[in-house]
């Protein structure tokens, strides 16, 4: 018998059809999903269906600066950094801050 795993989800969030934008968020937690490459597959694939079929203009999303591996991810999918908030998380006493990143259906993509 094959067991199903769940290696995490996909999350489109805070649509805007006045402006065609959305936000983003992955989160990948099963075995064996970190540092596979899934998170930059399935971000490619959501990116595509975002302005392909959806039609948005942007895509949006916030991560934080301890996160690098994630950052290098959205970078390789076409995501681009447009801004940092400061100290904008208290996370295991310390303060981190969070990165703003976007792409637009005109960027080229990763």
């Amino acid at each position: 018998m094959t067991r199903a795993s769940n290696l995490g989800e996909v999350v489109l969030n805070d649509l805007d059809r006045d402006n065609a934008s959305m936000g983003y968020r992955i989160a990948l937690s099963g075995p064996g999903a970190i540092g596979q490459g899934y998170g930059t597959e399935a971000g490619r694939a959501v990116v595509a269906h975002a302005f392909e079929s959806i039609g948005l203009h942007r895509f949006a999303l916030e991560v934080y600066a301890f996160n690098p591996r994630a950052v290098r991810s959205y970078r390789t999918i076409g995501f681009r950094e447009e801004g940092r908030m400061r100290d904008g998380l208290h996370w295991d006493g310390e303060w981190v801050d969070a990165l703003m990143m976007s792409i637009l259906s005109t960027d080229p993509r990763g």
